[in-house]
This record gives C-alpha cells, sequence and structure tokens, in this order.
C-alpha cells in the first residue's frame, strides 16, 4: 500500500508540472497554486473503477474551465499539452528505470 502512495504522489507531482507547462503554450492563465488541486481532485476521481477514467477527464476539463474562467476549447488544448508532455516525461524517465532494476 505504501508503494502506490508513493506512486500517487508521484503521479501528481509530474501531472501538476506537465498541466503548468501545458498552460504556458496555451491561452489559459492559471494560478500555480490551482493546479494542484486540480490533479488532486481529477486523479482521485479517476481512481474509480470502470467510468473513472472519463470522470476524472471531465471533472479535470470542467475544474480548468471554472477556476482558470477559459473556454471548452482552451481546456482541451491544455488536456492535449499535457498529454504529450505526460507522453515525453515518460520516455525520459523510463530508461532511468529499466537500468537500475
Amino acid at each position: 500500500m505504501g508503494a502506490l502512495a508513493i506512486i500517487f504522489a508521484i503521479d501528481v507531482l509530474i501531472s501538476t508540472l506537465c498541466i503548468w507547462l501545458a498552460t504556458k503554450f496555451s491561452f489559459v492563465n492559471l494560478e500555480i497554486k490551482l493546479v494542484p488541486i486540480i490533479v488532486l481532485l481529477a486523479s482521485a476521481v479517476s481512481l474509480i473503477p470502470v467510468i473513472g477514467w472519463l470522470a476524472g477527464f471531465l471533472l479535470f476539463v470542467y475544474l480548468l474551465m471554472q477556476l482558470s474562467q477559459c473556454s471548452v476549447v482552451d481546456a482541451l488544448w491544455v488536456v492535449l499539452f499535457t498529454k504529450l508532455f505526460s507522453f515525453v516525461a515518460i520516455l525520459v524517465t523510463t530508461p532511468l528505470f529499466n537500468t537500475a532494476v
């Protein structure tokens, strides 16, 4: 259980950094202190079995729109950039963990 908590915390940290970076590449102005709140809530909802991924995505877009006063299109751009940056982060960090084992 402790390992899962550590993985969850690392996921929240990486997601927070990726979302912050994505807001810099889009037209969304979001305070850095609001990003971890959005990530924590969306990640917690995403843990629900079967529908969690969809509910987490919808909550993420909704909170992003409400807290940054942006449109749906801008929120979807942030999601797209976030997923792109997360993918790059995974590509960069995966070889580091494979050599350690």
